[in-house]
């Protein structure tokens, strides 16, 4: 089950990642708190998030093709340098009462650049960090395993610090963070295998649609990591509305609701390196529409208690399908468009998420919380019987997706 911590690279990166996500999600939880007490606005809930996302809608695909020939390890160092900046800048403003939403946008629009070029770079790496490629799919899994882990251990220390000693501390840690990856990155042993064609940037991305188009599989897999992205991820972005419509501590509850997700999230990782190719497809309807009934229950429900126990459901449902989407996709994909499909996966979320916080920001302004994650739920489960569906003829490819396509 952890076979690709054998490979010491893999372990260590997996390991100062670990440390960066937890940072982060200590950051997403208290930005979320802080902009809601500055604006008591749901809507700017949503635009931070939007702003966070809108730059990959013009710039993630690029980063792919920059992925395929670029060095990754230093592309994602110069990522990890500009978000501990934006962090270290929100962090100095608090301290000295200079913060305002529009520095949060303006942060959140900094990270989203950094990420857009980081991103692709960042899941085409995972087997550049391996010695023995047939442990791709356990890497992939433990990979789900270490960022779901920080969504469980980053809200509750973040609850624990915003209580105790407020949100500098939050940013303040984050922006730290990320210096040991920095750290790991510039003593990984160099794997990655460039695509050495020439050729002008659209162009190279053009070959890559075009190598996506006929899989349709991957078509398959991408439309519904979109659709997860538009009305899925968009509930995350909300938790501060349903903290202070179920807490008297909101600040607390904030990080106790993320904390829920978290752990669902946690127990799906665990599970994912047992689930086999031939299941895959199945798995990601069932998943798929499981976390839609939850999301619809969440709306409906008053009680804390039974409200978490819901995100559980919720964490599981997300994580499983979108990190099943991602093992199909890496499996049948090629060393030489790696970095451009996985920048296509990559920007089903970036580009679908901030649309969909958006639109989630506004329902939540005019219907309320309980509307909007009801309408987000319906959506999901529309999804998985839509993927269904379509995945009956498909259903017959899926046995040689672990064999297929990759060198």
């Amino acid at each position: 089950m952890f076979s690709a911590f054998r490979e010491s690279d893999y372990r260590r990166f997996w390991t100062a990642q670990f440390i960066s996500n937890v940072g982060g999600w200590m950051q997403a939880v208290a930005q979320g708190w802080l902009v809601y007490r500055l604006t008591d606005s749901p809507f700017l809930l949503g635009f931070v998030g939007f702003a966070a996302t809108a730059p990959a809608i013009v710039l993630m695909l690029p980063g792919g093709v920059l992925a395929d020939q670029l060095d990754r390890r230093r592309v994602i160092a110069i990522s990890q340098w500009a978000q501990a900046g934006s962090a270290l800048w929100l962090a100095i403003a608090i301290a000295t009462h200079h913060i305002g939403v529009w520095q949060i946008i303006g942060a959140a629009l900094v990270v989203g650049i950094a990420q857009s070029f980081s991103a692709p770079a960042y899941q085409a790496m995972i087997l550049d960090l391996l010695d023995d490629r047939s442990r791709l799919p356990n890497a992939i899994a433990m990979n789900s395993l270490q960022f779901n882990l920080s969504r469980a251990v980053g809200p509750l220390l973040a609850s624990i610090t915003l209580a105790t000693w407020g949100t500098f501390w939050c940013f303040f840690l984050n922006s730290v963070s990320f210096l040991p990856l920095i750290f790991v990155l510039g003593r990984t042993t160099k794997r990655q295998q460039h695509d050495v064609q020439a050729g002008e940037i659209f162009a190279r991305l053009r070959e890559g649609l075009r190598y996506v188009r006929e899989d349709r599989l991957v078509l398959l897999l991408l439309g519904a990591a979109a659709a997860g992205s538009l009305f899925g991820y968009p509930y995350f972005a909300l938790m501060p509305v349903l903290a202070r419509k179920l807490f008297v501590d909101d600040a607390a509850g904030n990080g106790y609701l993320i904390g829920a997700v978290g752990a669902g999230a946690l127990l799906a990782a665990l599970t994912l390196s047992m689930v086999t190719p031939k299941r895959m497809l199945r798995m990601i309807v069932l998943t798929t529409a499981l976390f839609g009934l939850a999301l619809v229950a969440v709306g409906y429900v008053d009680d804390s208690r039974a409200v978490m126990g819901l995100l559980v459901l919720c964490g599981v449902g997300m994580v499983t399908s979108l990190a099943l989407c991602n093992m199909l996709i890496q499996q049948r994909t090629s060393d030489s468009m790696r970095g451009r499909v996985m920048s296509m996966y990559t920007f089903t979320w970036f580009a679908f998420t901030p649309f969909g916080n958006l639109m989630a920001g506004a329902l939540a302004e005019h219907r309320g919380i309980g509307q909007t994650l009801m309408f987000l739920g319906a959506a999901l489960v529309v999804t998985a019987i839509g993927v269904a569906s379509f995945g009956l003829r498909l259903s017959r490819r899926v046995d040689e997706s672990s064999s297929r396509r990759v060198s």
